[in-house]
């Protein structure tokens, strides 16, 4: 009875060994090589806390073939994209997307959104400032008069 535990055992362990294949890994694909970005990489310097700010990235299709931006994913809820879902732009055409940023930071900040279009291609998009306080107005001079009490 023993033996036939173990070599019931034995086949299970060698029919497992054989089932595990190995799937091979694609590389990633270089976005860079399909699409010619401008703005990707965005500073607004800096910005009044509260204040929404906004800028535009701008994506050139280099390569041979039709694409389109399935979707993008901020961050974080402060940040909005702004763009036509699945819009097709063939090579030498120019999509743009808005990218929106709500201000409510006070210091150094930097926010990133990622953009995932046809054909396994994703980009991550980052900006970057410095949120402040806005400064009051200067209150008024008042005037200060010496009143002569002379009579």
């Amino acid at each position: 009875m023993k033996k036939m535990y173990v070599m019931v055992v034995a086949l299970f362990v060698v029919v497992l060994g054989f089932s595990q294949t190995t799937t091979p890994v694609a590389p990633a694909k270089d976005v860079n090589a399909q699409i010619a970005f401008k703005n990707d990489t965005y500073s607004f310097g800096k910005i009044i806390f509260g204040k929404p700010v906004e800028y535009v990235v701008e994506m050139k299709n280099i390569g041979k073939d039709s694409l389109s931006i399935l979707n993008a994913q901020p961050g974080c809820g402060c940040t909005t994209p702004s763009f036509v879902p699945n819009e097709k732009f063939g090579p030498g055409q120019t999509v743009k997307m808005t990218i929106r940023f709500n201000g409510s930071v006070i210091g150094a900040f930097t926010r990133y959104t990622d953009v995932y279009f046809t054909g396994g291609l994703t980009k991550k998009f980052t900006f970057s400032g410095e949120g402040v306080q806005d400064t009051p107005p200067p209150a008024p001079a008042t005037a200060t008069q010496k009143i002569s009490t002379k009579n």
